[in-house]
């Protein structure tokens, strides 16, 4: 197996120098340096820091191929993987039941309704925890394009400071394996959540055919003998209405003879207010010649006269209302000896109509209770095969996420080794560390000028990080130093002799590379000469 190596920093398309590995060394030198706490403060004031040694060291991520996809492994084992997935309730138990009660459309409605919330109301997810997976898309992608940059290198000359994988070979077969369990598991639920949908929607409709062949020869059935029923029914009916119609003509007849009659005396008694009013007229005459030829006898005669005819009136029409109040009762009397005539057909007719309207109650209520047989499936199956669906879509869900993991190119497994710089400071009894992760070299900018011409240091400006998800990984290095005490003393045992600040050739190099440093006016003269007194004070 191939190990191979990246590099800790690329210049950028804008740095139009060759960033030698003296620049490298010095610049992180230099970093190291403006990180160190100075011993500020005036009235309590902090001890100084000093640099008990910067090293450069290699964190190591496995590469491995895995079903098409090649997956990242965190070789220290601090990442841990977590995959959430939801757990279903026992699928060939529902399957099982729904089957074994699928012939008799009465067992399946009773299978359905005690299923109706087998799914519903169960929701259980659980979490698989695989060691050193690194599930964060964001290193993923950096750290993909990254790789493109890699070289081999051989096991001999892995030094000290390479750190040694935790998580090996073995632990990441363990880890595929629970993987591909998993996967296999999504597979499987998946299928069977798509053949639980199917098996439902086959059976009920299976069930809802036989229900409807039912209905249409029930119907056809009871629609044969109703006919035959309705036939002599309506014999009876037509007889029954014969012998009404004939009582409502009498009643009928009887009614106008007595209304002919109340008619013709009210036409008499409006003929005769006619003539009394005419006569009354005529006496209005008569008084007004009186009166004109001053006869008073005769015009009180007339007087006299016409009153005798007021009086005539007064009493015809009081005989007319009578007669009118006749009238009016009779015709109501007509209206309702009819009214309780025709009940009387209407109630003989529906006795002779009897065993036909039972029928036909019996054919609608038999198709009624059909319907609702079928609304009923059709309302359990949907309501199961959507819960069905919620979980397929689940599953689907999390079947392609877990197909996504990792990157899409496929590669070699592969031990591949991140660079990385750590400073370790002490100030009395107080130690810290600070990891310099991968880095882009930078272009003198405008920006970096501008600090340079405010007197502020433009250093930092240098290297850019290249990615955060890769410099968090990296980070991870202190906490296994502080938490690890058999870690940390390895590890400061192997950077005590690899010490930049201490080694003969790496401190060559920084003072050559701050000189490259000062010429490019990353540095100030100021600034070269206190790094290189820190540099000598930092050798004794």
């Amino acid at each position: 197996m191939a190990n191979l190596i990246l590099p800790f920093v690329v210049p950028s398309k804008d740095c139009r120098i060759p960033f030698t590995e003296e620049m490298e060394t010095s610049t992180i030198f230099c970093m190291a340096e403006s990180d160190r706490k100075k011993g500020e403060g005036i009235l309590l004031k902090k001890p100084q820091e000093e640099i008990l040694f910067i090293v450069e060291s290699f964190y190591p991520i496995w590469i491995i191929s895995w079903k098409g996809r090649t997956l990242l492994f965190d070789g220290l084992g601090v990442t841990q993987g977590k995959l959430t997935y939801d757990v279903l309730p026992d699928i060939k138990k529902f399957i099982t039941d729904v089957e074994e009660s699928a012939e008799k459309l009465e067992t399946y409605s009773a299978a359905l309704s005690d299923n109706v919330n087998y799914f519903k109301s169960f929701s259980r997810s659980e979490e698989k925890t695989l060691p050193g997976l690194i599930g964060s898309s964001d290193f993923i992608e950096d750290f993909s394009s990254y790789l493109s940059m890699t070289e081999k290198v051989e096991q001999s000359k892995i030094e000290t400071t390479f750190l040694t994988p935790v998580v090996d070979e073995s632990s990441i077969a363990i880890s595929l394996k629970e993987l591909t369990e998993l996967r296999t598991a999504l597979e499987n639920d998946w299928k069977n959540l798509r053949q639980s949908m199917k098996m439902l929607k086959t059976t009920t409709r299976k069930h809802v055919n036989a229900i409807n062949k039912s209905i249409r020869e029930n119907q056809t059935d009871f629609n044969k003998k109703i006919e035959a029923k309705k036939s002599s029914a309506l014999i009876k009916v037509r007889k029954i209405q014969r012998t009404y119609d004939e009582r409502i003509t009498k009643a009928s007849k009887k009614f106008e003879r007595q209304l002919q009659r109340l008619h013709k005396e009210r036409t008499k008694l409006e003929k005769a207010a006619q003539r009394a009013e005419s006569q009354i007229d005529r006496c209005r005459t008569e008084i007004e010649l009186a009166r004109q030829s001053k006869n008073q006898p005769i015009q009180q005669r007339w007087k006299q006269e016409m009153e005798n005819w007021k009086l005539e009136i007064k009493g015809l029409q009081k005989n007319i209302e009578e007669i009118d109040k006749r009238i009016e009762k009779t015709e109501s009397e007509k209206q309702i000896e009819i009214s309780n005539l025709r009940s009387e057909f209407d109630s003989q007719a529906e006795s002779a109509m009897k065993n036909v309207r039972e029928l036909e109650a019996s054919r609608d209520a038999n198709l009624q209770l059909n319907r609702q047989k079928i609304e009923s499936l059709e309302e359990l199956t949907s309501s199961i095969i959507t819960q069905l669906d919620d979980l397929n879509k689940k599953k689907r869900t999390s079947r392609n996420e877990l197909n996504k993991i990792g990157m899409s190119n496929k590669k070699k497994a592969t031990l591949v080794y991140v660079p990385f710089y750590l400073a370790y400071f002490q100030a009395d009894s107080e130690r810290r560390y600070i990891v310099y992760s991968p880095s882009i070299a930078g272009a003198l900018g405008i920006l970096a000028k501008l600090k340079g011409v405010l007197g502020i240091s433009k250093i930092k400006s240098l290297f850019q990080q290249r990615s955060k998800a890769i410099a968090k990984i990296l980070n991870q290095v202190v906490d296994v130093l502080e938490s690890d005490p058999v870690f940390k003393r390895d590890f400061h045992d192997a950077a005590t002799k690899a010490n930049i600040l201490q080694n003969k050739k790496t401190r060559e190099m920084m003072k050559t590379g701050l000189e490259e440093l000062k010429r490019e006016e990353w540095i100030s003269e100021n600034e070269f000469q206190t790094l290189s007194q820190s540099l000598t004070t930092n050798q004794e």
